[in-house]
């Protein structure tokens, strides 16, 4: 892995020429001595930064082999800065997902000289092998589905560049990872194969399932929803980050500009608890063009960095609230939902899937077919209604009977209710 050094500071002179004075030490040949024994009496060792990264999926542990006196741990995901502890022989860190970080670690002695040392780690999917965990298929309509039946497929893929849904007649693929949940209805009866695939492009993991779907009863009435939104997906997000505000000998005030991440802007920026006494007053003020966010305090600490180990620097927690900066336009999953009327006079009641996480401006298509099961297999088509409006109504004419249906939207749901009256002869 390659690597980053940052060679030490050089100590000042004025340090050398005040311990010098100090030990009655004055010009002339004497004066020549001023150096030697400043290193070998007052001048602490030099930091030296220096550890060791080893990972197992998204667990990363440094073996802390450095020197110094203070200092800081930064992981590169956005995680808050970790205080470097000279006695503890490892660190661990947890990273939410896959990707290309930078391991930082900065050590310091009490005189501020300063060494840094960056790692970069590839956690990225194609170095991790993908993962299919909670894979459930479950029967919206009841212990034993019939045509046209629902199910509900849950779990989680983690370390994926795109998940595969194999429904046997098609196939759906899906390229953000994570937690999921898809419904979908098979119109037909019969045994359906259901296959999960994660892959990375160079390895493949899957999970399968079966289920098993009968047919209806001769006359039974069905109802099909496809719901598909759009919007616009803004990606909002917080995390929490972790500047240092370091002082400068002398000054009143300390600050610190933190910017947004790329091709994002922050939204808000809120400044946690610290428990520092060397600053008081700290505010936060977002840029006009909120690409960054400046953190200043009042320094209540010592006049001079040298005189507190590690020197005068303060760790700030501070959550951000960012989200992209031009937002796209998408489509949201296609969703399809199935029900049975129970009887002749009666309602069904399906729920709307939840509108995709991160879209604002949302609009749903809600496509509606109603069907009645035939003899082997067959059904007759009594509405196909590309896009509803609600609320919608339906007459169907049969041989001595009309069916009304009536559909309204109710938060959610979709109610649709089953009228039928008889029709008299010779109407």
């Amino acid at each position: 892995m390659g690597e980053e050094q940052e060679k030490p500071g050089i100590l000042k002179g004025w340090v050398k020429t005040g311990l010098g004075a100090l030990l009655g030490l004055g010009s002339g040949v004497v004066g020549v001595y001023t150096t030697a024994i400043v290193n070998q009496v007052a001048k602490p060792s030099q930091p030296v930064a220096n550890f060791a990264v080893t990972t197992d999926g998204l667990d990363m542990t440094c073996q802390n082999q450095a020197t110094g006196e203070s200092g800081w741990w930064d992981f590169g995901d956005g995680a808050p800065l970790e205080p470097f502890d000279p006695a503890q022989p490892s660190v661990a860190h947890k990273f939410a997902k896959p990707g290309n970080y930078s391991v930082k670690l900065t050590v310091r002695n009490f005189l501020m000289e300063e060494n840094s040392r960056s790692v970069p780690v590839d956690l990225t999917p194609a170095a991790l092998p993908p993962s299919i965990t909670g894979l459930t298929v479950e029967s919206i309509g009841g212990p034993k589905p019939v045509a046209p039946a629902a199910f509900r497929i849950k779990g989680e893929v983690k370390n994926a560049e795109s998940i595969i849904l194999d429904l046997g007649d098609k196939v759906e693929v899906n390229t953000e990872t994570g937690p999921f949940e898809r419904l979908v209805v098979f119109e037909k009866p019969g045994e359906y194969p259901i296959q999960v695939i994660a892959t990375t492009g160079k390895t493949v993991t899957n999970q399968r399932r079966a289920v098993t779907v009968s047919p209806s009863a001769e006359g039974i009435i069905s109802v099909i929803l496809r719901v598909n939104g759009t919007g616009h997906r803004h990606d909002r997000h917080e995390h929490l980050s972790t500047p240092v505000l370091t002082h400068a000998a002398g000054a009143k005030m300390v600050e610190r500009v933190v910017a947004a991440k790329p091709g994002h802007v922050i939204l808000e920026a809120k400044v946690g608890k610290v428990t520092s006494q060397s600053v008081s007053n700290l505010k936060t003020e977002v840029a006009p063009d909120h690409k960054s966010v400046k953190i200043s305090a009042d320094w209540t600490g010592p006049s001079t960095t040298g005189n507190a180990p590690g020197g005068g620097d303060v760790m700030v927690p501070l959550l951000l609230v960012e989200e992209r900066e031009k937002p796209a336009t998408e489509a949201a999953q296609p969703e399809t939902a199935s029900a049975v009327f129970p009887g002749a006079n009666s309602n069904v009641i399906l729920a709307l899937p939840p509108q995709p996480h991160g879209m604002s401006e949302f609009q749903r298509k809600i496509a509606l077919e109603i069907r009645q099961a035939r003899a082997a297999g067959q059904s007759t088509l009594f509405v196909n209604e590309p896009d509803v409006k609600f609320p919608w109504t339906k007459t169907i004419d049969g041989p001595g009977f009309a069916l009304t249906f009536n559909a309204t939207l109710v938060g959610e749901h979709v109610q649709i209710l089953l009228t039928q009256t008889q029709i008299q002869a010779g109407r």
